[in-house]
């Protein structure tokens, strides 16, 4: 569905709102609690892969939303537009994950929602964002995942939950909605939809936990487990433990990979900070009999990378990272984050023989203009610029460079 009106109005309105002067007659308009959100996002990725392969763009756009308030404390909805024009994209660097297929710009209602709530338990249907750990909008390029269907969540006893339908699911750089068959990019005329649980606690402040499954059915079934526990080692130590685990196997027909499989991935992670430092180690493993299926949203693996995932059949990995808020040296608002994760053992699951071991590099700089000393017409500003270089031995070397800028304007 292409929406040209759409993509020129979110262009063109991020350079003539003026929020502070309006915000006052907006309110009056749209209704007390109400939101008018605008996301603009300017985006260059530069990816090049072995055999002199290169995956390239540079494009702008975003979406611009409105969300109701709640109507009686009862009635909510919203709509949300997204778009990606090309800016520059030759079409022998196609693949870049920011434009459609063939460089081509792409618009969509990603989201058109409506929620009824009765006794704080939320009830939401039509198109929506899904935030679970294997199954969320994985905002990494210009747009994000949404998903089609119905959404039941809310908190009982201390516990929030979530329980969903899903009978569909628009990829990032998509115009459509399809169901999750066609999703995981198996061929044929089988449609199925999914289904979701998850539940999450946080007893103490100090530690937290969280359940996720879902069901695609003659497809995928996958399940994931994870908690943290935090504590002050001294005043200026603090550490946090974390621990996560995920089981998956193949269903009914199998239709995602023509046979039964059954994997699984395990992760154990400790992050140490001291003021704006905080080092980071974590070790991964994926059992033998399949890689972990991630065909619907990234992967939510500790060793989740800006390239890999580290998530193949037999693969073990270990993460060293840190990050520094450079907030306790009069510059709030800049961030470094680096990381290095090397994965070995990996092998063909369907043969057992042994693959490349993978070194990946990754750095990200951010700088966020909310110091004060930024005029307040600036202060949504966001400049992300990443780096990554993959080590793959025999395989090649990938070389991946982005820089991201955002500028989101509240209502």
């Amino acid at each position: 569905m292409h929406i040209k009106g759409l993509a020129w109005a979110l262009l063109l309105a991020c350079g003539t709102l003026h929020a502070q002067s309006q915000q006052y007659s907006m309110e009056r308009a749209l209704g007390p609690d109400a939101e008018v959100t605008l996301h603009f996002r300017s985006y260059y990725f530069d990816r090049q892969n072995p055999g002199d392969v290169t995956h390239a763009a540079w494009a702008a756009g975003g979406w611009l939303g409105y969300h109701s308030g709640w109507i009686g404390d009862v009635l909510r909805f919203g709509v949300v537009g997204y778009t990606s024009q090309k800016l520059w994209g030759p079409l022998d660097k196609d693949g870049s994950g920011l434009l459609a297929p063939g460089q081509e710009p792409y618009s969509v209602i990603g989201q058109s929602y409506l929620s009824l709530k009765l006794w704080e338990q939320v009830l939401t249907g039509g198109r929506f964002l899904v935030d679970q750990p294997e199954i969320n909008a994985t905002d990494n390029r210009m747009t994000p995942i949404t998903y089609s269907g119905g959404n039941l969540a809310g908190k009982l006893a201390d516990v929030d939950y979530v329980l969903a339908y899903l009978n569909a699911t628009k990829a990032k750089t998509s115009e459509n909605f399809v169901n999750f068959v066609a999703a995981a990019n198996i061929p044929g005329s089988a449609s199925e939809p999914m289904w979701l649980a998850g539940v999450s606690g946080k007893p103490t402040a100090d530690f937290d936990w969280q359940l996720s499954s879902y069901y695609v059915p003659n497809v995928l079934n996958s399940n994931y487990a994870d908690l943290a526990w935090r504590t002050a080692l001294s005043p200026q130590y603090q550490l946090q433990l974390g621990a996560q685990a995920m089981v998956q196997r193949g269903v009914g027909e199998q239709l995602l990979t023509g046979g039964s499989f059954s994997t699984w991935s395990g992760g154990l992670k400790a992050d140490l900070t001291s003021g704006g430092a905080t080092a980071s180690l974590a070790y991964q493993q994926t059992g033998t009999d399949s890689a972990y299926q991630t065909p619907y949203s990234g992967w939510a693996g500790y060793t989740y990378m800006i390239v890999k995932s580290f998530n193949l059949a037999g693969q073990k990995a270990w993460l060293l990272g840190g990050s520094y808020d450079f907030g306790a040296h009069d510059l709030p608002g800049l961030k470094l984050n680096a990381a290095i994760v090397h994965g070995y053992d990996a092998i063909d699951a369907s043969s057992g023989a042994a693959l490349p071991n993978w070194t990946e590099y990754d750095m990200t700089l951010d700088y966020r203009f909310s110091d004060k000393r930024w005029p307040e017409w600036a202060r949504p500003f966001w400049i992300r610029a990443r780096a990554a270089h993959v080590d793959m031995r025999s395989d090649g070397d990938i070389e991946d460079y982005r820089i991201i800028v955002n500028y989101d304007w509240v209502f």
